[in-house]
């Protein structure tokens, strides 16, 4: 599998912030996204294999995003429902303070996301929580299982 650190790394080095993966890591990568994705459908959950630099108009429920540019690799992700909602766009969208109700949805898609990733670790897997600083983590698919259990 092709290391997303990698890529990473070079764009760090580079101090570019723009730096694409090439189209063979994308693909690899999109390989990866579906596998994931196949595996939390067979286990119940909606999932969408989506790319990561367009992250609007994604559907409710995980999100497998394939990121050609930082962070780079496969990355799991929740759309919640509420997220869709007037009353969620009337009170999150507009204020520059954090209302009670995106705590809620932050919190929540932080459980679901890793309750997600505990699925895929247990069907072998190789996932990884990666601190992105502050609260918020990047959560990663890395590889598929070499011994799928179906």
């Amino acid at each position: 599998m092709v290391d997303p650190f990698e890529f990473q790394k070079r764009s760090h080095i580079a101090n570019d912030p723009t730096l694409r993966a090439p189209a063979e890591a994308v693909d690899a990568w999109t390989g990866l996204a579906e596998q994931a994705r196949a595996e939390l459908e067979r286990m119940g959950f909606a999932a969408a294999v989506t790319s990561g630099e367009m992250p609007f108009g994604t559907p409710t429920g995980a999100r497998v995003a394939v990121h050609a540019m930082y962070p780079f690799g496969v990355i799991l992700d929740w759309r919640t429902p509420l997220q869709e909602t007037d009353r969620y766009r009337e009170e999150v969208v507009p204020g520059p303070v954090a209302p009670p109700l995106l705590e809620y949805v932050v919190t929540s898609k932080e459980i679901i996301t890793r309750a997600l990733l505990d699925v895929l670790k247990e069907a072998r897997f190789r996932v990884l929580i990666d601190h992105e600083g502050r609260q918020a983590y990047h959560y990663r698919v890395l590889g598929a299982p070499n011994f799928p259990l179906v």
